[in-house]
């Protein structure tokens, strides 16, 4: 994945304890917006991977004021990979966190703790798998075929290395047959820019930073939805003890956030100068590059409300993952995901 500055990753190793009581359940009301009680919520938010355009989603709706008009002020905070934020949201340091669904299902199903089982997705930021093999199109390959016996580099924890067997068994390639190196999200980026591996599990939106860090190398994207379309992307996650306590909380925070989501995808450039605003190292244009690449995976068709995600497609992903031998039997939607608090609509 593309690397963080160091500022960025100090951010995130600095996240702070607050796990403080929300505030008294008060039951799920459809008004839009505005808390229920009268008080604002204060709550942490997690970034799926640092300060990047393909997160800059939050810092539109905190621009735009949307959580705001929702009662509910936000800390933002960068995350780092899924294990990373999981963690956080078990441990309550966070109450809402962006997390690949693949990742988070592998997670749930396998619960090597209990509370693995605690967490649940309400709603979806990607309508499609974000994650990818990357390599330079200067070395040559033209499937994914190519990178077989071949060494890759993967973010310890994250979901492309949790899933490439899956695409793996799809896209032809033997894996017993890939050496990996481990990689940082400060150092994933220049293993692939510097030829210390052939090719790097990522996601799709890094491609301009990848391309960036090269000096204008081109990169080739092998996305793991060619074979694995119904899978999706990053989700909007929190505690079922959230949910339990305060769902009309979870119903405004889900509404506002994508509310953000749809306007970062329609106003790449105007975000991407928002983000850098939040941090003075981040390329404004590299960011509404990323925003404009995930517009087409982010907008559900039919004009259903971003965020949308359908049970059924769920189990469906649950089931090819169990099918892969990723998660073992037993895991249903309702383990891992909760549809009550999906927008009714963008407004």
């Amino acid at each position: 994945m593309t690397m963080t500055s160091r500022r960025t990753f100090l951010a995130a190793m600095s996240l702070s304890a607050v796990g403080g009581t929300l505030a008294a359940c008060s039951g799920d009301q459809e008004n839009a917006s505005g808390s229920s009680n009268g008080n604002v919520d204060k709550v942490t938010y997690l970034t799926s991977f640092g300060n990047l355009g393909r997160d800059a989603y939050i810092h539109a709706a905190v621009h735009k004021n949307y959580f705001e008009e929702a009662g509910i002020e936000v800390n933002v905070q960068y995350g780092q990979a899924g294990d990373y934020n999981h963690s956080q949201l078990l441990a309550g340091r966070a109450q809402f966190a962006s997390i690949d669904a693949s990742g988070a299902i592998i997670r749930a199903g396998k619960a090597a703790k209990p509370q693995d089982r605690d967490l649940r997705i309400v709603g979806v930021v990607h309508q499609l798998t974000l994650n990818s093999l990357a390599t330079f199109e200067d070395k040559g390959f033209t499937s994914p075929r190519d990178l077989q016996g071949k060494t890759l580099g993967a973010v310890v924890g994250a979901a492309p290395r949790a899933l490439f067997p899956a695409y793996a068994r799809f896209a032809g390639i033997d894996e017993k047959t890939i050496k990996w190196i481990d990689a940082t999200t400060q150092n994933s980026g220049s293993l692939l820019a510097t030829n210390e591996v052939d090719g790097l599990v990522t996601q799709v939106p890094t491609k301009p930073g990848l391309e960036k860090l090269a000096g204008g190398r081109k990169v080739l994207m092998f996305p793991y939805s060619e074979f694995l379309s119904d899978l999706y992307g990053i989700t909007i996650m929190t505690h079922k003890n959230v949910i339990e306590k305060n769902p009309d909380l979870v119903r405004r925070f889900n509404q506002a956030i994508m509310r953000g989501v749809k306007y970062a995808v329609n106003n790449p450039e105007e975000i991407g100068k928002v983000l850098r605003e939040t941090d003075n190292t981040v390329d404004a244009n590299q960011a509404a590059q990323e925003l404009a690449i995930l517009k087409p995976n982010t907008l559900p068709a039919s004009g259903t409300p971003v965020g949308t995600f359908d049970e059924a497609r769920m189990a469906k992903s649950i089931n090819l993952l169990h099918e892969l031998g990723l998660v073992p039997p037993g895991l249903a939607p309702a383990d891992i995901a909760d549809a009550r608090f999906l927008p009714k609509s963008d407004t």
